[in-house]
């Protein structure tokens, strides 16, 4: 597929999109047939560079022409038509709009989905679209949840544009992997926890984002910020109908959950613990402007360990069902190899990896599936992501 650059003046609010909007690579932000739904998703979109298939661009150019064409028809001055944008409103719109189940599922697609309501609370339908959302989330993430887990470790450890919504996106795939091996858990729960690991950061999103691009230290009204954002989200959610209290609770208190054994505590309680190790860790393998994502071993360690430096219970689920080198991170061979990991396994320590970087410190050639099981190609360890400068393909990876 071949994109090219969109001009984000002719998009318009609460019109159905006669085609996708895309990122640089190709993938999809908003899909044909969705709306953008209010002024400040309007001004994200217009905030960075969107492009689209070159297909569809064609179209595009036609209806721009024929404005131009019918203005010239019309005198109207030489100043105003030069000062003409495309009006997107004169293309032909998709038929009936796609049913839930048949949106374009992707990560970059629900990451920006992610990011649309994270900006706008307050915005119409909002607790249906974030619920939605959250469905498309799990679904995408149950039909595969090795390759699901390549495409968020690769992104957590790469990227910190948009960091607040991909993080946030991140610890609900983890929290709604993870949540199973916690003594007791019912299937119920699993509802507001998703819920609450998606809004836990929502008055907090633009700063976070912020603090990702940020060098130097904490000023002190962001350090006042950081500490009372959980209150004001829970508030911000109570305030626009949210009556749940265990989603309000576990979002009121994601960085606060007391640490100790979780057997005899409430629902609220367990989900808030989980998703606070889960943040621990994510955010471990995330990189900021001022320091570097961590190992995959050094942010286990982080999620595997209390407050007191004793162990968690919930970090204990959490690695469990990882592994201690979960798809999407980078591990050196016994060989001299570097690899990505692929696939978990029965065996934490003898993952399905693929070496990118020869023993000579050179990029392969050809990507090259290794046994770990093997003296030669056993893993050694974690390596920070940092220290790779291979950036692989992805969609080759998942294939292997």
């Amino acid at each position: 597929m071949k994109v090219v650059p969109l001009p984000s003046e002719g998009l318009r609010i609460g019109r159905p999109l006669p085609f996708s909007v895309r990122d640089g690579s190709g993938a999809i932000l908003l899909a044909r047939g969705a709306s953008i739904e209010s002024e400040k998703q309007l001004e994200l979109l217009r905030s960075r560079q969107i492009f689209i298939d070159m297909s569809e661009m064609e179209s595009v150019q036609r209806a721009y022409n024929g404005q131009l064409d019918q203005m010239l028809r019309q005198d109207v001055a030489l100043g105003r038509i030069a000062d003409a944008r495309p009006a997107y409103e004169s293309l032909p719109l998709p038929g009936a709009p796609a049913r839930p189940a048949e949106r374009p599922l992707d990560w970059p697609n629900l990451q920006m989905r992610l990011r649309l309501l994270l900006v706008d609370p307050r915005g119409a339908d909002w607790v249906a679209r974030l619920r939605a959302l959250r469905d498309d989330v799990l679904v995408l993430a149950g039909r595969n949840p090795d390759r699901a887990l390549l495409r968020l470790m690769y992104d957590a450890s790469n990227e910190f544009q948009d960091y607040s919504a991909n993080h946030s996106l991140f610890v609900c795939v983890l929290a709604a992997m993870a949540c199973g091996q916690l003594p007791g858990w019912q299937a119920e729960w699993a509802d507001p926890l998703t819920l609450a690991a998606l809004t836990m950061n929502v008055t907090f999103t633009q700063m976070q984002d912020e603090l990702a691009r940020q060098a130097g230290p904490l000023s002190e009204i962001q350090r006042d910020t950081l500490r009372d954002h959980p209150e004001r989200a829970a508030q911000l959610l109570a305030d626009i109908g949210i009556d749940d209290p265990v989603w309000l609770h576990a979002v009121r208190h994601h960085h606060s959950a007391p640490s100790g054994p979780l057997a005899g505590r409430s629902p609220e309680e367990m989900i808030a613990r989980l998703i606070r190790r889960a943040d621990r860790y994510a955010a471990r393998l995330s990189p900021r402007k001022s320091r570097p994502a961590s190992s995959a071993t050094a942010a286990a360690q982080v999620a595997l360990l209390d407050e007191g430096g004793h162990g968690d219970e919930a970090g204990q689920a959490l690695i469990r069902m990882l592994g201690l080198y979960p798809p999407g991170v980078w591990v050196k061979l016994q060989c001299g190899e570097i690899a990505m990991v692929v696939r978990r396994t029965a065996v934490a320590k003898e993952p399905v990896v693929v070496s990118l970087v020869g023993r000579s410190g050179m990029p392969l050639a050809v990507p090259a599936l290794r046994n770990t099981k093997l003296p030669d190609y056993a893993v050694t360890g974690a390596v920070a992501p940092s220290q790779v400068k291979v950036r692989p393909n992805l969609d080759l990876l998942e294939r292997a």
